[in-house]
């Protein structure tokens, strides 16, 4: 059985599992079945996935027999290894999502469709990383986009829902509308519609189609991608979906932009030169820092995930982008090592981006707020969720020993080698680019120690935060996430064998032997670099933890403990009003950055005589208009509107008027044909 076969079990149980939930989802065995159905399906993924990156790329099939379909065109599939990473952590995200949705979701009417929709989004992204024709593709890839709205649309009854699904719906049309021009210049220049043939014929696409192609390709998959100045659908979408559909969003749809940069890059449309390489290192390089910095002014859960979503995302095409350079300058063994660790950092981020965002779930179930201001404490009363938030939160942070370090570690000792091309100018570009990761990686620190521990330690801040209960909340799809992560980082020689079989497919350089030379050592493409193993450093960091604990139990005294009052300063009780706020925490931030938040601050006193505030309460609030709102989308949409307020007279009402109309164009084309 080869790995489109397993994908074809796959498929079924989506089928299977999205009439399900429409024709049962009203019920709560009719919610058990179609999770049940969606687990088994993304069971079946994640074989594939697996299976492909073992067994290779499967042959183009054309089920049906080559005729034309709804599609416009003949169904075609194949099943490569680049694909089968996003395909098997499809199928890892689906599972984790189908053990947690009976507990997040209420059987009823919306569920039912909700659960419908969410399984025929599963079904599009599948037959996206198994397009093996231009066709397919599109159509598959506006199914996905479309299913994804109906997810966003939840609670479409809410003013802030119906403005995520739009921002999202919006900016993915005019992404997809960019990808088709791509995909028709290079079917025009190829005189083919298979994705085999394209890349096979791509020496016919001149340089100039070709640049334009990739051009349009990256800002059309950017969209979706997540990558600034496009990203701006995340923040909006994200907070106003279920727990479940911004995982999915953030851990796999996001995703499919990035393998739609990577299937350009490397597969369909290989730019000659360095400079595309550097377009894509520098697009990425700012996506990351900006999205960081805007993470940090977030109290919303949510909407600081989204935009750490920005920055990971920022990583992997910075790394994608360096590949391409040091391709350009005939180092492939660089080019395939960059691409590992870019297509690593895609699994690594799935899985504990997607474990977030479904604990910010229970967040917002338990305490009903999403606001960390409101939180605290949380790790008292939901103690195993915040066990499985903190793996989460060391995974994303990039803090040894998980999985979010090896992979961010892989991509900075590929950066350092910028070298290796020969040109004084690029390699300041690379190690411009490195620079500015290694201020993004500082600052994903410093704003997940935030993230966590404003909600999560110190003292309730609110009543509904002391009274939240785990009983009952969906802990099992976290936690089998948070077991993916750990298994990242301790299998991580498993798993870059695996990644090097799927870039040589694309780049044709076997990365294996100069990768792994032992059994668990890592080297970066060159051994008189460094060389790092995930596996010992896991192994060293428990040892160095569990040593000092030993002594602890092994020397503390059996006598009864007495408790005594300590000196704190004076203070008679701690308050929750006294710990440190979110805005608090990332005070040093907003300062320095200001330039590039611009708040809009107000101040409200009781009394304008008293500006201490002895006389009352001081109500602080600070306003953020991201940049590329307030300087790129709102002229933009000024604009549109302007325009519709000056071609409204045309839309009268009048029949005569519209007579009239039809006149003139008849006249107008008789008068063309005339000529």
């Amino acid at each position: 059985m080869n790995p489109l076969d397993i994908g074809y079990i796959a498929a079924a149980a989506w089928i299977a599992a999205a009439l399900t939930g429409l024709l049962a989802g009203r019920t709560k065995p009719g919610l058990l079945a179609c999770c049940t159905l969606s687990g088994t399906g993304g069971a079946a993924a994640a074989a594939g996935g697996g299976w492909s990156l073992i067994s290779g790329e499967t042959p183009l099939v054309t089920p049906g027999g080559g005729a034309s379909t709804i599609t416009g065109g003949p169904l075609q599939l194949q099943m490569t290894p680049l694909a089968g990473v996003f395909v098997a952590l499809l199928g890892v995200v689906a599972v984790a999502i189908a053990l947690y949705a009976p507990r997040y979701h209420e059987p009823g009417r919306g569920t039912a469709v909700y659960l419908a929709a969410y399984n025929l989004a599963l079904l599009a992204c599948l037959a996206v990383l198994a397009a093996g024709g231009m066709v397919t593709f599109l159509v598959a890839w506006e199914t996905m986009s479309l299913t994804c709205y109906l997810l966003i649309l939840r609670r479409a009854r809410r003013d802030d829902v119906a403005r995520g699904a739009f921002w999202f719906l919006a900016l993915s049309e005019i992404g997809f509308l960019l990808v088709v021009a791509a995909f028709v210049i290079l079917a025009g220049k190829t005189h083919a519609t298979s994705l085999d043939a394209m890349a096979a014929r791509a020496h016919l696409v001149t340089g100039g189609w070709r640049a334009a192609a990739y051009l349009l390709a990256l800002a059309g998959f950017g969209f979706k991608a997540g990558l600034v100045p496009l990203h701006v659908w995340l923040p909006e979408a994200h907070p106003v979906a279920p727990a479940d559909g911004s995982a999915f969003l953030s851990g796999l749809v996001v995703k499919l932009g990035i393998y739609g940069i990577a299937l350009f890059a490397f597969r369909l449309a290989p730019v000659g030169g360095s400079w595309p390489g550097l377009v894509t290192m520098g697009a990425g390089a700012v996506t990351a820092a900006i999205g960081i910095l805007y993470a940090l002014r977030e109290r919303d859960i949510k909407r600081f995930l989204a935009y750490s979503t920005i920055e990971n995302a920022g990583i992997i095409v910075t790394a994608f982008g360096a590949a391409m350079i040091f391709h350009a300058y005939r180092q492939p063994a660089l080019a395939a090592f960059l691409l590992l660790a870019g297509l690593y950092h895609v699994a690594n981020h799935g899985c504990y981006k997607t474990l977030l965002f479904l604990e910010a779930g229970i967040v917002e179930h338990t305490t009903g707020t999403r606001d960390m201001d409101r939180l605290g404490g949380l790790v008292h009363r939901l103690p195993r969720s915040a066990v499985i938030t903190f793996a989460g939160t060391l995974g994303i942070a990039a803090l040894p020993p998980l999985n979010g370090f090896v992979s961010e570690w892989l991509i900075f000792q590929g950066l350092f080698q910028g070298f290796r091309t020969g040109s004084h100018l690029i390699a300041i570009g690379i190690v411009v680019a490195a620079a500015t990761l290694g201020l993004t990686g500082g600052l994903a620190i410093y704003a997940f120690v935030r993230g966590f521990g404003i909600p999560y330690l110190g003292m309730p801040r609110t009543r509904q935060a002391a009274a939240a209960r785990e009983t009952g909340q969906p802990i099992a799809g976290p936690a089998l996430l948070a077991v993916a992560c750990v298994a990242l980082t301790v299998g991580a020689p498993v798993m870059l064998a695996a990644l090097s079989r799927a870039t040589r497919t694309v780049t044709g350089v076997r990365l294996g032997p100069l990768l792994l030379p032992g059994k668990l050592t890592v080297i970066p493409a060159h051994a008189n670099f460094s060389a790092f193993s995930p596996t010992y450093l896991t192994v060293f960091l428990i040892a160095a933890c569990a040593v000092p604990l030993l002594i602890f139990l092994a020397g503390r005294p059996r006598a009864a403990s007495v408790s005594v009052p300590v000196w704190d300063g004076g203070i008679v009780s701690f308050k929750p009003r006294m710990q440190y706020s979110a805005m608090t925490f990332s005070a040093p931030i907003r300062v320095t950055f200001d330039a590039l938040y611009r708040p809009d601050v107000s101040v409200h006193r009781a009394s304008d005589d008293d500006p201490a505030g002895r006389s009352g309460p001081v109500h602080y609030e600070s306003q953020v208009t991201p940049i590329f709102e307030r300087y790129l989308y709102r002229p933009v949409i000024r604009a549109v509107e302007g325009l519709a307020d000056a071609i409204r007279p045309l839309q009268s009402g009048d029949v005569n008027l519209y007579l009239l109309y039809v006149f003139a164009m008849i006249l107008l084309a008789y008068l063309l044909g005339a000529v």
